[in-house]
């Protein structure tokens, strides 16, 4: 699931190296634009394109931005990193109008998926300057929507001065209650969608590999490029709202840091 629709990345390419080896405060102001073109909503067969704006600040282990919320964040000099995140996600409409969250007209009868804050708490380790290994936990604030948990494997294969190229792989799970938000149709919505009811159960929801290019201009101007594939797990492949259990995503962004 996109906790919004543009997934930026967050420059994270690029910060890779720098954050493992500097120790040093630093306060810094990003803005920027993400555009990405993906499925309508997880599961559809329709993709259209999507364009939102990225801002963030950050000073030492503190930021906030747009695409994460506020968020503390420390790495150790043994590669091992912690943090803690309160954000959001948007959400799903039953309607394919929304800018901002997933949505399809193909969703009618199936309700909304609230907006919801949520509280996100990850641990990794760079093992090494070209390899680490993340995971984190979401949970809800606002409204029971169920947990997530994501378990991340990230090889940079090329780093310098200008260019960072990762590949990534990333495994979603989620418990009962988060797999049926998304995935799940139950007598009611059946009812009013004319979908058959169906539980998802708890446990592994999709596979993601990830590609991302990051190109810095000059000290001020950087852009990137990401290509995903995710696949479906069969736990939620087989809902009736799933036409789709393969798909990409491509995004592009430019930032300015100042």
């Amino acid at each position: 699931m996109k906790e919004i629709k543009i997934a930026l990345v967050t420059l994270i390419a690029a910060s890779f190296a720098s954050q493992a080896s500097s120790d040093k405060k630093a306060s810094y102001v990003t803005i920027g634009v993400g555009s990405q073109y993906a499925p309508e909503y997880t599961g559809s067969n329709k993709y259209d394109v999507n364009t939102l704006p990225y801002f963030g600040w950050t000073y030492d282990d503190w930021s906030v931005n747009t695409d994460k919320g506020i968020v503390y964040s420390h790495q150790f000099s043994n590669g091992v990193y912690l943090g803690q995140a309160l954000g959001y996600s948007l959400g799903r409409t039953d309607s394919g109008n929304a800018w901002l969250q997933e949505g399809s007209d193909k969703l009618k009868g199936m309700g909304k998926i609230n907006t919801v804050m949520n509280t996100t708490t990850t641990a990794g380790w760079w093992m090494a300057p070209w390899i680490g290994f993340e995971g984190n936990i979401t949970a809800p604030l606002t409204e029971s929507q169920g947990m997530q948990y994501k378990m991340k494997l990230n090889v940079v294969l090329f780093a310098n001065d200008t260019d960072t190229l990762v590949i990534s792989t990333e495994r979603k799970y989620g418990d009962a209650r988060y797999n049926n938000t998304w995935f799940g149709v139950n007598k009611n919505q059946s009812t009013h969608s004319g979908y058959r009811s169906f539980n998802a159960g708890s446990g592994l929801n999709s596979v993601n590999y990830d590609i991302n290019w990051q190109h810095t201009f000059n000290d001020n101007w950087s852009g990137y490029a990401d290509l995903g594939y995710i696949t479906l797990a069969e736990r939620v492949s087989s809902s009736p709202i799933v036409q789709k259990d393969e798909y990409l995503l491509f995004t592009v962004g430019a930032f300015y840091t100042f």
